[in-house]
């Protein structure tokens, strides 16, 4: 028996140690792909890859601080931005499960100070991105009377009791809406005789040991260890981190580092902070009015490709860049966290996916579309008044400028179909009439958003 059992334990070597060599590769595959993104003096990110409960890969590139040379680890922080939306939809569904609420409470049961209007917008419409709410950055500049040249979160939601209509009723379409989670802390704060950070601190950091995670109300955030987020200047970088708004969360301002995000994502797969069937409706899209259904749900996008499900978010403020991916199928997530203005962590997240689950989604290749065809998509498309697609055609290829941003190389996933080269999560189709001709294209970000071709 014993020799039988050292036998086998000698055959498993052989299999583990390909096992280890096998993960070493793919880790050495990341930081080559990071060595092609971050300057070593220069602002970088960090990496999180997780699987099956186990971590792949945890690594810093990078300066978290040029001044100081201090190195990015596993323990910086960073802001996570938008990321933070879901944090904040976290919190609501552990009122909703404690019976505090509910998703279908109108917005005017907690704060009845809003115009008649927002008797229509519920919860769910928040968490949706369905509420028809402005966003309130756009409402701070415009100077709004009462309002302290850096407002708290309080203030922001001053602001929007000052809109006396929403820009669209409430669920007719999506729109992403960083004002619905500023308002949705609220509601928190209301619904629970809390701060929100403390909220947060109590139910979701403390229990799950994120030691390092904090929700900042200040201009300066104050967590531990963390990171300058810097914009490129001058052939170098600069400081980035100041804006007028850093005192304000919900839609942001959950400072926190890889460790503690791996303890964030292990959670999701338990009942630690809600149970599973409350949580499910985090990864649900929402429905408009219509019938019709969004990519996103309580504070994730849920996308699709290849046939693999997987929920996302990214997240960008002042110079932070941030995104998560999760493949609940493959219990597989990838954290990207970046103080870097030029850094694109989705489409990092999305090849270092494509690094360690090639089968389930292999690396996009732009095929090759004749001349004539491509000829036929050079023009002008208009998303919203005032925002537009160029759609110009050089040599083989063709680019796309949205206004106020820099042109972009498409490559061709069909005849008709096409992603930004640079982002890959970027889609677009274009469209055509009965008679053939292209009328317009639709975007594939966030849902899909048609865009009318205008005339010449």
């Amino acid at each position: 028996m014993n020799r039988f059992l050292v036998a086998a334990s000698l055959t498993l070597l052989p299999s583990l140690r390909a096992e280890a060599q096998a993960a070493n590769a793919k880790s050495a595959r990341v930081d080559s792909l990071m060595a092609t993104q971050v300057a070593a003096n220069g602002p970088g990110a960090a990496v999180l890859v997780i699987q099956d409960g186990k971590i792949l890969h945890e690594k810093g590139y990078g300066l978290a601080n040029i001044t100081t040379k201090t190195p990015i680890t596993s323990t910086t922080t960073f802001d996570l931005a938008s990321c933070s939306k879901q944090f904040t939809a976290m919190a609501i569904m552990m009122l909703a499960e404690r019976g505090k609420l509910s998703y279908d409470d109108p917005l005017t049961k907690f704060f009845p100070e809003f115009p008649a209007y927002a008797s229509k917008i519920t919860v769910r419409h928040l968490l949706n991105h369905t509420s028809g709410l402005p966003d309130y950055m756009g409402v701070f500049r415009t100077g709004p009377a009462g309002i302290s040249a850096e407002p708290s979160s309080r203030e922001a939601l001053t602001m929007l009791t000052q809109i006396r209509e929403p820009i669209f009723a409430p669920g007719e379409k999506w729109e992403y809406s960083n004002s619905g989670y500023v308002v949705l802390a609220q509601i928190v704060e209301k619904a629970s005789d809390m701060s929100f950070p403390a909220f947060l601190k109590q139910n979701v950091f403390d229990p799950l040991g994120m030691s390092a995670t904090i929700v900042s109300d200040q201009i300066k955030a104050p967590a531990v260890n963390r990171a300058i987020s810097y914009a490129p200047a001058g052939g170098g970088f600069r400081d980035a981190d100041y804006t007028p708004l850093n005192r304000i969360y919900g839609d942001g301002n959950v400072n926190t580092s890889l460790e503690d995000m791996f303890k964030w994502d292990q959670a999701l797969y338990t009942d630690r902070l809600v149970k599973q069937s409350t949580l499910a409706a985090a990864f649900t899209p929402g429905t408009l009015n219509n019938g019709s259904r969004t990519n996103y749900g309580f504070g994730w996008t849920i996308a699709e490709e290849n046939g693999v499900r997987m929920v996302l978010h990214g997240g960008a403020w002042v110079g932070f860049r941030t995104n998560i991916t999760r493949i609940p199928s493959e219990r597989f997530s990838v954290v990207v966290l970046s103080n870097a203005a030029n850094f694109n962590p989705t489409l990092i997240a999305r090849r270092i996916a494509t690094i360690y689950l090639p089968d389930k989604l292999p690396p996009k290749v732009a095929r090759t579309v004749d001349a004539k065809t491509l000829a036929g998509y050079v023009g002008t498309y208009q998303l919203a008044p005032g925002f537009t697609f160029d759609i110009t055609l050089d040599g083989a290829s063709l680019f796309a400028q949205v206004t106020g941003q820099p042109k972009r190389r498409l490559g061709a996933e069909s005849d008709t179909r096409f992603f930004v080269i640079e982002s890959e999560e970027i889609e677009m189709t274009f469209n055509k009439d009965s008679s053939g001709k292209v009328s317009g294209l639709t975007l594939h970000q966030n849902g899909d958003r048609p865009a009318t071709r205008l005339p010449n």
